[in-house]
């Protein structure tokens, strides 16, 4: 059994409509629908993301063992998804050291892998022009694309895969199309505390992104204050702490008072994060 239909039984089981059934996850009632009947667009099927589907399995209180158990036998994982996964964390660890070279040699193999999720081959891309020179190598087809890609739907500010690539490529999306996306997610997240807890972190991870590249990069004025709201209602703990000093900062930069960078920069440094003191403090 498909993961879909093994959803829509739970569902039917416990007498629920669709709307109900995913009340605490964010998703609309219309892209679950496309879920559970396996709609096709453009040849590829509606699926949800691994955190959706827990996160549904657990509100709902349908034993996630068990449901992986009906399931299983319709899935086997190719040694193609092994590699790609590897990489994908590969990929990242390259990022995180700067280490261009090696970046660039995970994103060759990526690009000749076949059957490898657009998403990894749009950062792969991202990320290894990024590092070389801040993103001016990036050939516009590739811009063209990555475009096309992430607002292919209507729905995209719920879409996991589209909300990765958009914080992805904030460096190197036109001005204009970059200031409009950023509105349509920014009213869609308006009240961020009422989203679960993986959602919260996605989304303030791109409003750093943005801010970052808004504020020292391009000097865009438009939503800067509703992200650093956003980020400043977030809870004050080790998992958004650090996106809120770092907002701090940026807030002073923006408004012409830095007079605790050089003290904020030590500390990072000494703190062992002399990577993002050195990507931070330009």
């Amino acid at each position: 059994m498909k993961i879909n239909e093994a959803l829509k039984k739970e569902r039917l089981a416990q007498h629920k409509t669709q709307a109900r059934w995913i009340k605490d996850i964010n998703m609309s009632v219309s892209h679950y629908s496309e879920i559970e009947s396996g709609y096709v667009r453009n040849g590829v099927s509606s699926d949800i993301d691994s955190e959706d589907l827990i996160l549904l399995l657990k509100s709902n209180h349908v034993n996630i063992n068990d449901f992986f158990d009906l399931v299983q036998d319709s899935y086997i994982v190719s040694e193609s998804t092994t590699v790609a996964q590897q990489l994908f964390e590969e990929l990242y660890i390259a990022f995180t050291n700067k280490d261009y070279k090696k970046a660039d040699k995970i994103k060759k193999e990526i690009v000749q892998m076949p059957n490898i999720p657009k998403s990894l081959r749009y950062c792969a891309s991202l990320i290894t022009a990024d590092l070389k020179d801040n993103m001016l190598s990036l050939d516009q087809k590739v811009k063209d694309e990555i475009d096309r890609y992430i607002y292919q739907s209507n729905d995209w500010v719920n879409d996991n895969e589209a909300l990765i690539i958009f914080g992805n490529s904030i460096p190197v999306l036109n001005k204009e199309n970059l200031v409009m996306r950023m509105g349509q997610l920014l009213r869609r997240y308006k009240d961020i505390n009422e989203f679960p807890k993986n959602i919260k972190i996605r989304i303030s991870t791109i409003c750093m992104n943005y801010l970052y590249d808004a504020i020292l990069n391009r000097k865009i004025d438009k939503h800067i204050e509703e992200c650093f709201k956003l980020i400043n209602e977030l809870p004050a703990d080790d998992v958004f702490g650090l996106k809120k000093i770092i907002a701090r900062y940026l807030s002073d930069v923006y408004n012409g008072k830095e007079t605790y960078s050089e003290e904020l920069r030590s500390i990072f440094i000494r703190s062992g994060m002399k990577n993002i003191a050195d990507h931070l403090f330009i």
